[in-house]
């Protein structure tokens, strides 16, 4: 059984491999990292733990993967739950030194990509071919460049105020305090 810190978080991996998971295994597309981890159960201080089915990465992303072997285990899930897992993995991300990370489910029997809440969705037999969509685990930092291009630009010039300026920089404020 590996095991892998990085305050607050602890992950473990799993020593058996579910049958149910089997078929999810032969369909990953592992070409484009440089490790995988499989059955791993992340444990965050006193908070319930969260299991990913698969993570795959390379020098500079991450992807959680989270497999349901029926279209019954699918439903079962809540958009709001998809969501928070969602959260908690750029946040794992972040916090084990990754700049980019996705989460994404798989769902053996469903007939095309979809979304439960905004986490994207695929069928299995899509899995071979897929291609993640990362998003930056550094919210801050972007909306930093963000600011920084709206106020060089050349072509319709944002106009700078006291009050936009404080607005922006209780924006940036706020990103950071949700750190902690």
């Amino acid at each position: 059984m590996i095991e892998l810190r990085s305050e607050p978080y602890t992950l473990l991996s799993r020593p058996d491999i579910p049958e149910t998971e089997k078929r999810f295994r032969t369909h990953l597309n592992a070409g484009w990292c440089s490790g995988v981890m499989f059955g791993v159960l992340v444990h965050h201080k006193f908070a319930q733990p969260i299991e990913y089915d698969a993570m795959l990465w390379n020098h500079e992303s991450i992807l959680f993967v989270e497999y349901k072997d029926s279209v019954g285990a699918y439903r079962r899930m809540s958009a709001k739950r998809a969501q928070q897992v969602s959260a908690a993995s750029r946040n794992i991300a972040r916090r084990f030194g990754f700049d980019r990370c996705a989460y994404i489910m798989v769902v053996n029997g469903i007939p095309e990509e979809t979304k439960k809440g905004e986490v994207v969705t695929i069928p299995l037999a899509d899995l071979p071919e897929y291609k993640p969509e990362f998003q930056s685990t550094r919210p801050e930092l972007d909306y930093v460049t963000k600011l920084i291009a709206k106020y060089e630009r050349e072509e319709n010039p944002a106009e700078v105020t006291r009050e936009r300026t404080v607005r922006e920089l209780r924006v940036l404020e706020g990103m950071i305090t949700q750190l902690k």
